[in-house]
């Protein structure tokens, strides 16, 4: 019998997220194996453009194709997409799942651990904040609000900027340099899409430590099921 115990990893773009796995897999345990699945698996841009366009009111999502292009898309649209990859990858024989997104969901139908990475997030920030503003990075200027409206029911006050991890790295440091000076306890990145070397970058321009959503989410399964 195999050693390695599969955990599933559901972008709500397309998979495979090779942008993504370079970064996660080096910190899960040796013993996890992860398994991609996508929730816009088998879609056209035209497709998500005309079918998953957000209305007014409803969330704002960013995430990437398998070419690399950035699609922007309904929150709620998606969920139902997400919940047929869950269901797959738990036929699959998948031990944990993990939504590959910053973003709100609905409970969704599950039998093993389903790990969303913004309640986990949420509660790692406030809990390091200790009541201060923090600076939270959003990938468009249209997701601000909502970042304000959904961290401040997590009892965090924010501070936000915005850079698009799917446009490179030279935006996420002009948005980063933005916030030297201010009076932040630290910056966290609000989205899976942003990168270790995007971290590292926004550390520097900032002058903020940071918090990455994609290592803290490894970390987490890793303590769970490594």
């Amino acid at each position: 019998m195999s050693q390695h115990t599969k955990i599933a990893g559901i972008t709500v773009g397309q998979s495979p997220r090779t942008d993504m796995t370079c970064d996660l897999i080096p910190k899960l345990a040796l013993n996890l194996e992860l398994v991609e699945y996508g929730a816009l698996d088998g879609l056209t841009l035209a497709d998500i453009e005309r079918d998953l366009a957000p209305e007014p009111g409803e969330e704002v999502l960013v995430s990437r194709m398998r070419d690399g292009q950035q699609a922007t898309f309904s929150g709620d649209k998606v969920v139902a997409l997400v919940q047929a990859k869950v269901d797959e990858a738990e036929r699959d024989g998948c031990r944990a799942v993990i939504v590959l997104c910053t973003g709100s969901f609905p409970e969704l139908r599950h039998n093993v651990p389903l790990v969303f990475p913004q309640p986990l997030l949420h509660s790692c920030a406030r809990a390091l904040a200790g009541g201060r503003r923090i600076a939270v990075m959003v990938p468009e200027p249209s997701q601000a609000e909502q970042a304000r409206e959904r961290w401040s029911a997590s009892g965090v006050d924010i501070d936000v900027v915005s850079a698009s991890p799917y446009k490179g790295i030279d935006g996420v440091m002009a948005a980063a340099r933005t916030l030297r000076g201010h009076d932040d306890a630290f910056l966290c990145l609000d989205c899976m899409g942003f990168t270790v070397a995007m971290r590292d970058a926004a550390r520097r321009e900032s002058g903020l430590d940071v918090l990455l959503p994609r290592t803290l989410v490894a970390s987490v399964v890793s303590e769970l099921l490594g």
